[in-house]
């Protein structure tokens, strides 16, 4: 049982990765009508009429959304080595619990990303959604919240894991 929660906590962190690198890459986080035009921008760039730009301003928020973004996908991609470390026992770790290591990063890297879509979020609608009338928040930005929430469950089935481990370990073998 416990392997079902460490197997299903590994798929979860996988897809809440892969989804984080994916949302973080694309341009399509607010989709706005610009003087007649649609256009639509992400963490990096903007794109109008067809073309897309590099955002180069040095924009507080965007800045910190990106860093969030990214800290949040290192820390997911650190929990899923840990947790492909976990089914694996060797003798020399037997005072770390791997599985409470991956557990702790999946949380860890849902804060971060939890960071990163509420300073968007706050700015996009008390700033942006203010400056465009006709906007919307769109799928680049709906998969950081979708990641958000596979992170989460990823770290609760490895904490799973690791509850049920400790608990064999404290009883003995049966």
């Amino acid at each position: 049982m416990m392997y079902s929660f460490m197997g299903g906590g590994l798929f979860c962190a996988i897809v809440g990765n892969i989804l984080l690198v994916v949302s973080t890459a694309t341009d399509y986080w607010m989709q706005y009508r610009l003087s007649g035009s649609f256009a639509h921008q992400g963490l990096w760039r903007y794109c109008m009429s067809g073309k897309c730009y590099m955002q180069t301003d040095s924009i507080a928020y965007w800045n910190a959304t990106r860093a969030f973004m990214i800290l949040s996908t290192m820390t997911c991609f650190a929990g899923i080595i840990a947790g492909i470390l976990s089914f694996a026992h060797f003798s020399a770790f037997e005072r770390f619990n791997r599985s409470f290591a991956a557990g702790i990063m999946f949380f860890v890297s849902t804060l971060f990303v939890l960071l990163a879509m509420a300073i968007y979020t706050g700015v996009t609608v008390n700033f942006l959604g203010k400056r465009f009338g006709d906007w919307r928040f769109s799928w680049s930005y709906i998969l950081g919240w979708v990641a958000l929430l596979m992170n989460f469950f990823a770290g609760i089935f490895y904490m799973c894991a690791y509850r049920m481990h400790e608990s064999r370990r404290v009883s003995g073998p049966r």
